[in-house]
């Protein structure tokens, strides 16, 4: 589950997180801990908060993941690469 403040979005079942950077022209205002360039629109921020948890339930992430990621610009399986390195480094998955 995906929760939304006006300076945060967070996840039940992921660790990563969005954040309110600053104001800045253009509402590219948000950040994500997995990928802080380049900051996004809130509504970039939420569909890559979703896009994480689609990548880290261990199944396939389908096409909902292939269109989001389409539409962050980047490939699911970039998201899904950057993902289990994060998991590593913490010491919270192989």
């Amino acid at each position: 589950m995906i929760y939304e403040s006006t300076r945060s979005i967070t996840s039940s079942s992921v660790q990563e997180w969005a954040r309110r950077f600053s104001a800045r022209e253009g509402g590219a205002t948000w950040e994500l801990s997995w990928r802080p360039e380049p900051l996004l629109t809130r509504e970039q921020a939420r569909d890559a908060m979703e896009l994480t948890e689609l990548c880290s339930t261990g199944a396939e992430p389908g096409a909902r993941a292939a269109d989001l990621a389409a539409e962050l610009g980047i490939t699911v399986q970039y998201v899904m690469a950057v993902l289990q390195r994060r998991r590593r480094e913490r010491g919270t998955g192989s």
